[in-house]
């Protein structure tokens, strides 16, 4: 039963969450691939962040409060909004460096303290 599950346990949440809200992780992980034992990009963070549709559609079995809950699904609607926008660049670098996507990741940082409480 998950029912005594916070939706902070859900760590594969969390850790996408994390890597969308931190600029530093992108430039290092996405753009420069500096380690090379984690192979990760923006397309792999988001279509695992994708995942939590589930938590969004039924949330019964999670201990996630309202603000909790909303605060998610914004996040969720603003990364597929810009993931599917025409105007996204395409690469890894370009998407970093975009304003817009900028305002997601301070979003995320949001979320990320938020679902820890």
């Amino acid at each position: 039963m998950l029912a005594d599950k916070k939706i902070s346990d859900f760590q594969w949440i969390m850790k996408k969450i994390w890597y969308i809200s931190s600029k530093e992780y992108q430039e290092h992980i996405w753009v420069r691939h500096e380690d090379s034992e984690i192979c990760d990009s923006y397309d792999d963070t988001t279509e695992g962040f994708y995942e939590c549709e589930g938590i969004l559609e039924d949330p019964s079995d999670i201990i996630i409060s309202d603000s909790q809950y909303q605060m998610l699904k914004k996040l969720y609607d603003m990364v597929y909004a810009y993931d599917t926008s025409e105007a996204r660049p395409e690469s890894d670098k370009d998407i970093v460096s975009d304003p817009k996507w900028h305002e997601i990741q301070k979003y995320a940082k949001k979320v990320y303290d938020e679902l820890q409480k």
